[in-house]
Formats: structure tokens, sequence, C-alpha cells
């Protein structure tokens, strides 16, 4: 039997929490954004994200969370967050997680919108039909050419371009209301081409909007002081006016309505940060305080550049992770941080408040 899905929550009194739990002491700051990067393993090699490598943090001898102690921390997250809450799933390639479907539909059962990062390589008809019975309310698949073979270059495989078209066709036919993004980000090799792949998300009836991301330093590689000037260089536009023309570009569309997910802001910090990659994009401090990451062995995040606070396999109550004198102190430091970082940037971007409506 399918799941509750799209607009229909559970309350959290359905889940068996307090509703007093809910209350939040003022002095304490509640999550904005919750991701949980399921599982590190991927099938692609792609040039962009290096999780199909041995993580460098992370030894495959370290034990993963359980689905139970996955649920406990969700059951936990729900007292702390507003209803309708989004709970993101990354990765690596989260479909690779054995309980992935399992753990989409509590969190559905508990009153949370659920959305899912993949790159489409595995969703045939059976995944699609398991997405749609679990509940999944959004997913976002990557898109990064119209051109076959540049999309296949970039994600390291032949045949990644095809599979994701079928993906799409798949979760349109077996999973309906689950609502199909794309997400594509601008580098070196597709710049030129990339209003003509905005035009086609924009004509095509599957396909609810796009999120454009800005490069950033590869996934799973030690962090280097002006990456783009590197050996990771290859990724970053060389033409510094063409790249900002685009992004102007980009932010007419916008206005004028077309299925561009970023906030208008969002997309000028992003070419603030292709003209001068150095400088914080936000006039104010980094937001990223009020985020929540959860690793694939559970250690929990405030900001992955910062320490690890706790885990969710070592505790019943996450209050006592995410209230703890270690997160304030963390917190402290995210507020300091002048990082252009991709969570900043591309997943969690919040305006400048005399930029909002803008």
């Amino acid at each position: 039997m399918k799941s509750q899905v799209n607009n229909n929550y559970y309350p959290a009194k359905a889940a068996g929490i307090d509703a007093n739990d809910e209350v939040i002491d003022n002095n304490m700051v509640k999550p904005e954004f919750v991701c949980l990067g399921i599982t590190d393993s991927c099938m692609l090699r792609c040039k962009m994200c290096y999780k199909w490598e041995e993580d460098i943090f992370i030894k495959k001898t370290q034990q993963v969370p359980t689905i139970e102690q996955y649920k406990n921390f969700l059951k936990g997250l729900r007292q702390l967050v507003n209803d309708n809450f989004v709970v993101n799933f990354g990765g690596g390639e989260p479909l690779l997680f054995d309980g992935i479907f399992e753990i989409i539909a509590y969190a559905v059962q508990l009153g949370f919108r659920t959305n899912l990062n993949s790159n489409g390589f595995l969703i045939n008809k059976d995944n699609a039909i398991h997405f749609y019975e679990a509940g999944l309310h959004d997913i976002k698949l990557s898109l990064d050419s119209l051109d076959k073979k540049m999309h296949d270059y970039l994600r390291g495989v032949n045949g990644v371009y095809d599979q994701l078209m079928r993906a799409i066709d798949n979760l349109a036919r077996y999973a309906p209301g689950i609502e199909i993004s794309l997400i594509s980000v601008v580098y070196e090799h597709n710049y030129r081409e990339f209003i003509k792949l905005i035009e086609w998300i924009n004509r095509h009836e599957k396909i609810k909007h796009v999120l454009i991301m800005a490069p950033m330093q590869p996934n799973n590689t030690y962090p280097e002081n002006r990456w783009w000037k590197g050996k990771y260089s290859f990724l970053w536009p060389k033409d510094t006016r063409a790249v900002s023309s685009l992004m102007d570009e980009l932010i007419e569309m916008k206005k004028q309505g077309y299925k561009i997910n970023n906030t208008i802001g969002q997309l000028r910090a992003a070419k603030d940060y292709f003209i001068y990659p150095e400088k914080f994009v936000k006039k104010t401090h980094c937001n990223m305080y009020k985020a929540v990451h959860v690793s694939s062995i559970g250690q929990v995040y405030i900001c992955f550049n910062y320490e690890i606070i706790g885990n969710i396999k070592n505790t019943d109550d996450m209050r006592n992770i995410l209230y703890s004198d270690k997160a304030r102190e963390v917190r402290d430091k995210i507020k300091n941080c002048k990082k252009n970082c991709h969570f900043l940037i591309n997943c969690f971007f919040e305006e400048d408040s005399n930029d909002k409506g803008h």
C-alpha cells in the first residue's frame, strides 16, 4: 500500500511524539536544513566528485547506522522542526543504500517532506515504483548537458545520459505525484550550451524545475586554497565575462518565469562567485549554522568544514547533540566563516535581508 504522499502529512502526535516537546527554547537554533549523506558509494566516475574512490575520512571498516538508528534520528528531529520540514537524502548514490525506501517511508509517516538526489542510473521501473510506494515527494536528477557525449564524459561512464532520460520517463509513468527536478552545474565544459539546456527543461512537461549550481572543489578531495587555479581548474569557466553574461541571462529568464528554482539573490551570488571566487558572497554571516548534516557512518555535523558534534548511533535524544556546548561552539565559528562552500551557495542559500524580493 502506498504511504501518505504529497500534501497529506501525519502530525507529530501520530508518531508518538509529545507536542509539548516540539517547543524549543528561544536560545536554541531550530534546524532549517537537514541532509542525510546516507552512503558514500557510487557507481559513476564523475569528474567533479570522487565518491567512487575510497573516502579520505571514512574507512570501509567503520560501522554504518542501522535502519532503526536512522528512524530514531528522524523521530528525534521531528520534535525540533516545523511541519512539512524537508529531509534531504544524498550520497554517493542513495539507491545503493539497503533500506533507503523503508527510511523514506518512515520519514513520510512522521510528517516530513522528502527529497532525494540521484544520478538516475539505477531508476528503473521497479525502483520508480518503490519510490512511489515509499511516498517520496521530490527527486532531483543530475543533468549537465544535452550533449550525450559531454554528459557521459563529465559523469565518467558511458550510457549515463540515456539511462537518465529513461529514469525521467520511469518516474513520470510509475511514480505519479513525485516531483521530478534537475540539478545542472555550470562548468567550463558546458556553459556555452547552458541556455539551450534551460530552454529544453522549460519545455519539458515532466520536469518541474531546475536548480542551477556553481562548481566547487570535487567531493572527497583534500581542501585546497584557490582550488579553481589548481589541478581541478579544468572545471572552472575560464572566460569570466562570458559566464557573467550567462548568469545575467539566467536571471532574466528567472524573472520571465522560466522553471528555474533558484532565487534571483542566489543567482546573483553565483555570478559574484564566478567573478570573485575568493570574496564572500554574502553581506552578512553564513547561514549554515542552522543546518544539520549526517555522514554515512552517522557522524553529525552542522557544517562539514567544522568538527563532528556527535553520532546518531550514540544517542536516543538528538537534543543532546544539537544543543550541546560543542554544537554552540561550532555555530559561533560558522557565523564568522567567510568561505564560499557548496552547501552555502548551492544547497542552503539564504538571501541577505536587503536582497529579498529582488
